[in-house]
């Protein structure tokens, strides 16, 4: 792929769509964020007509990117390249933090923002973050009405945790590694300790701290969230 059809792509990647169905990147994306479910139905709500989510944009793409915009807008801004002079995707590579659709002031000279209020994509905001230098983006979209101020900050807030969660800041120590590397080889806390001559009580706070760390809510998830990032 072409490195002009390869960004074009980053905003409208049917095929990483979440649909229920967990496709590769996005069953990453579920051991990554907690509560993964609920809160992709949470964007749904908040973002009727669609929404789209990248973590650590790279000239490949995005890492991990999860686009719920209508199949149709998608097929038609890969078809005409829309990437190159979409307002929104521009802002959202040049600043950090959140703004809304109607107060980004970047010329649309290709005439992408009409194109998708044919998709009912009237009203939006986009969010950005840059972390160790990687970029990280979220734009919601509503057919109806302009976001409010509580909105963008509740999606704000999820979106620093997300990023901080995705893009490995959990800061893990050593030895709450070997703990997890143990649960990962099937070992019980008893034999962890055992292996690791330590007392089982110390087995268990380092087990609590590392699933604090990674937002698990189980011994379980937390391993398979450090096998994802590739902690193991």
């Amino acid at each position: 792929m072409s490195r002009e059809k390869r960004e074009s792509c980053l905003f409208s990647m049917s095929e990483k769509a979440y649909s229920g169905v967990l496709l590769p990147e996005t069953a990453m994306l579920h051991d990554l964020i907690p509560n993964f479910d609920d809160e992709i139905a949470q964007m749904h709500v908040l973002a009727p007509t669609g929404w789209i989510m990248g973590f650590n944009l790279t000239y490949r793409g995005p890492e991990h990117l999860l686009n719920a915009y209508p199949e149709a807008w998608r097929a038609i801004y890969e078809d005409r390249n829309y990437f190159f002079g979409d307002p929104i995707a521009m802002w959202t590579m040049t600043h950090d933090g959140a703004a809304r659709w109607s107060e980004v002031r970047i010329p649309d000279l290709r005439g992408v923002m009409q194109a998708a209020r044919k998709f009912r994509l009237n009203h939006g905001v986009a969010i950005s973050r840059k972390v160790a230098g990687k970029r990280s983006f979220l734009t919601l979209s509503h057919p109806d009405r302009e976001f409010t101020d509580e909105e963008i900050a509740l999606c704000r807030a999820k979106f620093q945790l997300w990023t901080d969660l995705v893009l490995n800041r959990a800061a893990l120590t050593p030895a709450e590694l070997d703990v997890l590397r143990c649960f990962r080889d099937g070992l019980g806390q008893a034999d962890t300790a055992t292996l690791l001559s330590i007392a089982e009580s110390t087995v268990k706070q380092r087990a609590i701290k590392a699933c604090s760390k990674l937002g698990a809510k189980s011994r379980t998830q937390a391993v398979a969230i450090a096998v994802a990032r590739n902690y193991l």
